[in-house]
């Protein structure tokens, strides 16, 4: 266990990569908030097909005044579809009744929906790192943890933001890796 609980971590690359971050003091804040987005953008790429995406969309598009089976059908269908994708597609079919709930619709509706799932991911994640943590180290290092990545997700709010924007508009994801520090200026700032 020399390079840290991170590595046997059972979530994806970009989680453990997050959480290597999280637990080295050498990673400043924005560090942290580097990989908060290619963390999420790996959950939403594995997790979410373009079949859900156009019933997501269909959901969203729907207006208040449209018949009510035809509402009811469109949400079967997307709670089914959302099913079938884990957690993440059911997360995003709950956001998008939540959002239409508010008045929302359209554009609108999808864009809440999407980021308030992101965000309902993160922090998700953030507590599972820290339950990992507390299993595989100590009490300490679970509350540092998870303390540097809640807030490198909420450094990272505004990229989450423009995360959910570019897939409500339909738009690839960039799969960023976070940037590599190798040269003799990078690395942790001096003080």
């Amino acid at each position: 266990m020399s390079d840290g609980p991170y590595r046997s971590l059972n979530m994806r690359p970009g989680w453990k990569a997050l959480a290597k971050r999280g637990q080295m003091a050498a990673f400043d804040a924005d560090d942290v908030a580097d990989a908060v987005c290619p963390a999420l953008e790996g959950d939403w790429s594995a997790e979410i097909s373009r079949e859900f995406m156009v019933e997501l969309r269909a959901f969203c598009d729907l207006r208040q005044g449209s018949l009510f089976d035809e509402t009811g059908e469109a949400l079967n269908r997307l709670r089914r579809l959302g099913f079938a994708h884990g957690t993440l597609g059911m997360a995003a079919a709950d956001f998008a009744v939540q959002a239409r709930q508010e008045g929302l619709h359209g554009a609108a509706a999808l864009r809440s929906a999407i980021e308030r799932t992101l965000f309902d991911r993160a922090t998700c994640n953030v507590r599972g790192v820290e339950e990992h943590y507390h299993r595989e180290s100590t009490a300490y290092r679970a509350q540092f943890v998870r303390s540097r990545l809640e807030s490198g997700v909420q450094n990272a709010a505004a990229r989450i933001a423009a995360m959910a924007e570019r897939l409500a508009g339909g738009q690839p994801l960039g799969r960023s890796a976070p940037a590599k520090q190798t040269g003799l200026d990078d690395g942790a700032s001096l003080p």
